[in-house]
Order: structure tokens, then C-alpha cells, then sequence
């Protein structure tokens, strides 16, 4: 009734069509899902964002917080542990964790990043730190070889499976943190300035005050900011992971091979697995493969 009421009140000082804006709003304003960030896209800088604001403050705050209360003539002292964080929703269009794909080189601010966010031992722990490069022709000469830590003592090098880096940020993040199968399909701004109202593909409505975009340079949210699209490079890439139940043979470095149009080259990553890749110039990227079993 109260609902009711204030439509009719509305209805008698407005023009028909900002009557039917109002009625929309009161309406459906109850099918918008409100937070306070929105991170789109549940990749690895996604949820590095949204563990990162989750652990933001939280190192700082332990054991070193006071407050005050006035009773009386008395003041009481309370010290004990407090953690903030800063919630996010992460959007993720599959239905899971998408975790093809092979592998990630990490040097020593990437390794900065991890430790920051908490994660980077439990990493390390699983991946081999990288010696050096050895490059060689394509009729095996070498042509050049130098270690990491010769001009950089803390460097670090690994590679790391991007599996395992996707898995290990996500249970790291707090139950129902992201929403699967949530792919966006419109984005607008609140009249006023202040939200941003993201669609989904389902019809959900999503109203954010701050929405951080990690969904790739081919995604909407790129598109809606005005993002250009990316050039072509000139060259194309395949890499994988090879698997040696027995452990892997080689040394960790990384192994560099130079030929005409072609490069390529392998890189351990644990002790049982190695990455690999191949470039070669093409005039042409090709298509666009993303369905996760062609890829495999």
C-alpha cells in the first residue's frame, strides 16, 4: 500500500514518462544486487584484487589496537586482535575456475606481489627457482648464457602453473567470493555519477560504487571504458606443460632456441614438469580459440 501511495502521490506532479522511470525504479529497484566493489573477471589479476583488499590492513592491526571507554570517573584500556578487509564479488561467465592454460614466469616483483597477498611460500614451495638462460641457434650453437643473480642478487625467477596459482588465490578468498556463470552483457552509469550497474547475461543486476575491470582486452567492460583493441604482434604462440611422472631431466634454466621466423624453447617448472612454447611470424593471427577442450 505504501508502495501504491507513493506512486499515486508522484503520478500527480510529474509527465507520464518520468511517472513510468519512477515506476520502474520502485518497482525493481529491489532486484539490484548492491556492493561495494565489483571485480569482473576471476583470473589471476582478479583475484589477486580481491584477495588483495581482503588482507588490506589486516598485518597491520593485530595486537596493536586501543580503545577507550569512559565509565564513570574510570577509563578502561582493551587491547586485542582485530583484522580488517574490504569485501569484494568477484564476476567469473564460467561455470568454474577456469583454469586451462599452462604457465606464468614470475620474476622478483611478482614474488613481492604474492608475498604480499600471502601466498608466495605456499607457491615457492612447489615451483623451482630459475639459475640462469641459456640461448641457443637453431643448429644447437649456444650463443649466449648468463645466470639471474649475476648482476641482481635478489632476483627469483619460477615458472608457475596457472592452475595452481588460480587455486591457490581462490581458497585464500572468503565462501560465495565469486559468482559463477555471471557473464556481463551491459554496463551503465547511475544518473548521478556515483554507481555503476552492471547486467548479466541471466538478468541479474548488479549496482557497484567501484568496479575493477579483469576480464582482458576483448571483454565489455574494455569496450564500455573505450579501450582500444590490441594490435596484431605479428607472431603467433603455442605453450603447454610436459609431464614426467618419473621427474624431469633438466636443469632449472631457461632454455632459448633463435631461428628464421622461429623461436621457442623449454623451461622447468617443478620436478615433474616442464613448460614449453613455440612462437613463429604469421602474417595473420588466425582464429580466435577459446573453447577450453580445442585448446586442450
Amino acid at each position: 500500500m505504501a508502495l501504491i501511495s507513493s506512486i499515486l502521490q508522484h503520478a500527480k506532479s510529474h509527465s507520464s514518462s518520468k511517472i513510468s522511470t519512477y515506476i520502474q525504479r520502485r518497482l525493481f529497484s529491489n532486484d539490484v544486487r548492491k556492493e561495494n566493489i565489483v571485480i569482473v573477471g576471476a583470473g589471476i589479476a582478479g583475484l589477486a584484487s580481491a584477495l588483495s583488499l581482503q588482507r588490506y590492513l589486516s598485518a597491520y592491526a593485530s595486537n596493536s589496537v586501543f580503545f577507550i571507554f569512559q565509565k564513570n570517573i574510570f577509563t578502561f584500556f582493551v587491547n586485542f586482535n582485530v583484522r580488517f578487509g574490504i569485501r569484494s564479488l568477484v564476476l567469473e561467465q564460467a561455470e568454474s575456475l577456469r583454469t586451462e592454460g599452462s604457465s606464468i614466469t614470475l620474476s622478483k616483483n611478482g614474488w613481492k606481489a604474492l608475498d604480499a597477498i600471502g601466498v608466495g611460500d605456499e607457491l615457492r614451495s612447489q615451483f623451482l627457482e630459475l639459475q640462469g638462460v641459456v640461448i641457443k641457434s637453431d643448429d644447437g650453437k649456444e650463443l649466449n648464457s648468463f645466470g639471474f643473480k649475476d648482476e641482481d642478487k635478489s632476483q627469483e625467477l619460477r615458472v608457475v602453473e596457472r592452475r595452481v596459482l588460480l587455486e591457490t588465490l581462490a581458497s585464500k578468498l572468503p565462501p560465495n567470493s565469486i559468482s559463477f556463470s555471471s557473464k556481463l552483457s551491459n554496463i551503465e552509469t547511475s544518473e548521478n555519477g556515483t554507481n555503476t550497474l552492471l547486467q548479466l547475461q541471466d538478468g541479474t543486476r548488479v549496482s557497484a560504487e567501484v568496479v575493477i575491470a579483469c576480464d582482458g582486452v576483448w571483454s565489455p567492460t574494455a569496450k564500455w571504458m573505450g579501450f582500444r583493441q590490441p594490435k596484431y604482434a605479428g607472431h603467433i604462440a603455442f605453450r603447454g606443460l610436459g609431464y614426467f611422472p618419473e621427474g624431469q631431466p633438466y636443469e632449472p634454466k631457461v632454455n632459448y632456441t633463435y631461428g628464421s621466423g622461429l623461436r621457442s624453447g623449454f623451461v622447468p617448472a617443478s620436478k615433474t614438469k616442464v613448460y614449453w612454447f613455440v612462437l613463429c611470424n604469421s602474417s595473420s593471427p588466425g582464429p580466435r580459440i577459446t573453447d577450453p577442450s580445442i585448446l586442450r
